[in-house]
């Protein structure tokens, strides 16, 4: 069974024994790309392609990705998109590294009825913390859950709701996939962004951080919660957070976001950083 399969089907804290040393390897195969250093973890091969970043890897066992340098970050974003290693799924797992410590990951999941998400994070004692799922439309809350077991599924979307205004593949793997014409597949060209963030909250003794993932679906319904339920309420949407409920382990920034995949490639784009 593959590496990022049980994880998806698990707890995470394996993930946080398995990326550290990733993170940490002195990687060979580095590049500059969109302003940060971006290093090679595995046997990935990095090429960039014009506007592209991309992670290729001929092993689809997950353990292949890029390390990306992000120096204390507040945030970070990236349009990703991959091209499919054939298998009936597909998973992305994002870890956030601060002060040479895991402090979250992320692990979306792919498959023909759509995607799953789950989320780890941990508090400001290095303890496994409960998080919420919440959907946004145009900017506002139309959904949210709280108290999600670390490492758990906390949010479903689903495959043939709504028009898509993003893809999760390579232009080319979507437009194979796609047979509406130029105009019905605009969607090919705008990869979907995900994001890791830290928000700083005031509370009546200070400030604290609070990580979050934010993602966007080329699919624009979600469930929440308890997505083992029979019948899940859906609701439409364009973004989805995955945010932990108590402060988060982290203050000094995020030092670096390595990106993990079972995909034949990985390509990131539209990068950035906030500070």
């Amino acid at each position: 069974m593959r590496l990022f399969r049980r994880l998806a089907h698990s707890s995470l804290a394996t993930l946080f024994v398995l990326a550290l040393p990733l993170a940490q390897a002195q990687a060979q195969d580095c590049v500059q790309f969109s302003g940060m250093k971006h290093c090679a973890t595995g046997a990935a091969k990095l090429v960039v392609d014009g506007k592209e970043l991309l992670v290729q890897s001929a092993d689809a066992s997950g353990k292949d990705g890029v390390v990306v340098d992000t120096a204390q970050a507040k945030g970070w974003s990236a349009g990703l998109a991959h091209e499919p290693s054939g298998e009936a799924r597909e998973t992305t797992v994002k870890t956030v590294i601060s002060d040479g410590k895991v402090v979250a990951a992320s692990v979306v999941t792919e498959t023909s009825e759509g995607q799953e998400f789950a989320a780890s994070f941990v508090d400001a004692n290095g303890k496994p913390a409960t998080y919420s799922a919440m959907v946004f439309r145009e900017g506002q809350l139309v959904a949210s859950v709280s108290g999600i077991s670390s490492g758990s599924v906390g949010a479903r979307s689903v495959a043939g709701l709504g028009k898509k205004s993003c893809t999760t593949l390579t232009y080319k793997a979507c437009m194979k996939l796609c047979l509406d014409g130029p105009i019905g597949c605009a969607y090919c060209k705008v990869p979907c962004i995900g994001s890791v963030n830290q928000e700083e909250w005031v509370l009546s003794n200070g400030k604290y951080p609070y990580l979050d993932f934010s993602l966007q679906s080329p699919f624009g319904a979600f469930s929440v919660g308890d997505a083992a339920k029979a019948a899940p309420q859906i609701v439409v949407g364009d973004q989805l957070v995955l945010i932990s409920d108590v402060p988060s382990e982290g203050a000094q920034g995020i030092d670096q976001v390595v990106v993990q995949s079972t995909a034949k490639t990985v390509s990131l784009s539209n990068e950035t950083v906030s500070r």
